[in-house]
């Protein structure tokens, strides 16, 4: 944690104990930074220190993730997940100017403004975000895997003892296309250690569907920057660059030599990038992001 930015707290809504960050003058343009699966608000760790000037932030852990509980049915789909983000700016009665996104998280980023529950909102930032189903067999097969995996009493364990140690981890991380630095290893080796985070983790990975969001996306108002890593070996960058030929209001912004966890690579390319869209929104009316392609 960075000394000039405040600890994280907890905070009740929603029926959950939730973890977040938060930073920034009261008052300044609101920022909401919602991680990815298996992940935790503190991915956004390098970003803060350049944006809490400019920005007031929140950070949560979401549901099932590093500090905050999961849902007691460990039903953590999409539409649970945006209703339970909901109910956490409720409770902190509180709204976001500009939100972003880093992989699943950008799904959830979309699913509350595709829902209305980003009245504030003026623009959104996927990061590598997830926004489509997996392409083929996979859609299929991996979320029937999580199901049977989530069920299981004893892999959430199995997975603290094997996953975490140094080679293993090594592997994953090298397999998102991404470098992080030792503290960005630590990050992960910490997660894996507690058992309920990779429940959790399976939990959102059981109950993940994207179709109805996938067929939502044209509907969505909102200007969307789709960021992606060139080097991302978790989602094929050209993915991104499709849907934003597709969607009215989307630009694609690649990131040369950047993998999947481009944020906590180079979190100076990603504050520039939510500056820059700060600035675009900065104009006035709901069609700022009609002419974007």
């Amino acid at each position: 944690m960075h000394p000039d930015l405040p600890p994280p707290g907890t905070l009740q809504a929603g029926g959950l104990r939730w973890r977040l960050q938060r930073a920034g003058p009261p008052g300044a343009p609101g920022l909401l930074l919602l991680h990815g699966t298996g992940s935790s608000g503190q991915s956004w760790a390098g970003c803060l220190p350049g944006l809490a000037s400019q920005f007031e932030l929140v950070v949560p852990d979401l549901p099932g993730h590093g500090g905050t509980a999961a849902f007691e049915d460990r039903e953590a789909s999409l539409g649970r997940m945006a209703q339970a983000v909901t109910a956490l700016l409720a409770a902190l009665n509180w709204q976001p100017r500009l939100v972003a996104g880093h992989s699943a998280g950008a799904a959830v980023m979309v699913q509350l403004a595709l829902d209305g529950r980003l009245p504030s909102a003026r623009g959104l930032l996927a990061i590598n975000g997830a926004l489509e189903p997996l392409p083929g067999l996979m859609g299929l097969v991996a979320p029937a895997v999580a199901r049977l995996a989530s069920r299981s009493e004893l892999l959430p364990g199995w997975v603290t003892r094997h996953a975490a140690q140094p080679r293993a981890l090594d592997h994953l991380i090298g397999s998102t296309g991404s470098r992080l630095s030792a503290d960005g290893v630590a990050h992960y080796r910490n997660l894996l250690r507690q058992p309920e985070h990779v429940r959790g983790v399976l939990d959102m990975l059981a109950n993940w569907r994207l179709k109805d969001l996938q067929a939502r996306l044209p509907t969505l108002h909102l200007p969307l920057w789709l960021a992606a890593g060139l080097g991302d070996r978790t989602l094929a960058p050209v993915r991104s660059l499709e849907l934003a030929r597709r969607l009215k209001g989307a630009r694609f912004l690649p990131l040369q030599g950047l993998g999947h966890l481009a944020h906590e690579e180079a979190p100076e390319v990603i504050n520039a990038l939510l500056r820059e869209l700060q600035a675009f929104t900065a104009v006035e009316g709901p069609n700022a992001g009609a002419d974007l392609n």
